[in-house]
């Protein structure tokens, strides 16, 4: 990524990577939260998925990946076709960003490929970025709230990684309530 990774970077991508816990990352913005979401690439083969609110982070993240030489795509309402799933399923891609309404989609393409277990063998983790968002735009997103379910799908080796710059006490315990986690498998870093 041409970027020197802190300390703190390497032990969140190291923790992922371990697999046995579920991540807090709580760092300021401009700090380089973002790069710990793909670190993981570089040390083991496999898919990392980030939900992201905004489309535009997820476009972002896709394309910097890309200059990167890491085959990414991002997914939202307007990417979300059976030709960029089908490509998704085939493992064409290691980094994938989606929104919220696309991975919680009740029938939708997303769920099926968590429900493959040839696909769900490759992730290393998933992250939900700006966390936050979870509490505070339950009603402009309600799918964010469905978020939860993901702990029921998913095999518990696969870590769920949560990331904000601006998150307080109130909202942390709320998101770690909703997303139905547990204390004593979260590790703060």
């Amino acid at each position: 990524f041409g970027i020197r990774p802190c300390l703190w970077q390497l032990k969140i991508a190291e923790a992922l990577l371990k697999g046995d816990h579920d991540v807090l990352c709580t760092v300021g913005t401009g700090m380089g939260k973002t790069l710990v979401f793909w670190m993981p690439l570089l040390f083991h083969q496999g898919i990392q998925i980030v939900i992201t609110p905004l489309n535009m982070l997820g476009k972002q993240n896709a394309t910097s990946l890309t200059k990167a030489g890491i085959k990414a795509i991002s997914i939202s309402s307007e990417t979300a076709t059976p030709e960029n799933f089908a490509a998704i399923c085939a493992l064409k891609y290691q980094a994938v960003p989606v929104s919220p309404e696309q991975i919680m989609k009740l029938n939708g393409e997303f769920e099926k490929l968590l429900k493959n277990d040839l696909f769900m063998a490759q992730i290393i983790s998933i992250v939900i970025d700006e966390v936050h968002c979870l509490t505070n735009w339950e009603e402009f997103c309600p799918e964010y709230k469905e978020l939860g379910h993901l702990h029921y799908i998913l095999p518990s080796i696969i870590p769920i990684m949560i990331a904000s710059a601006t998150l307080t006490k109130y909202t942390l315990t709320n998101a770690v309530h909703l997303l139905h986690m547990h204390a004593d498998k979260l590790t703060a870093i």
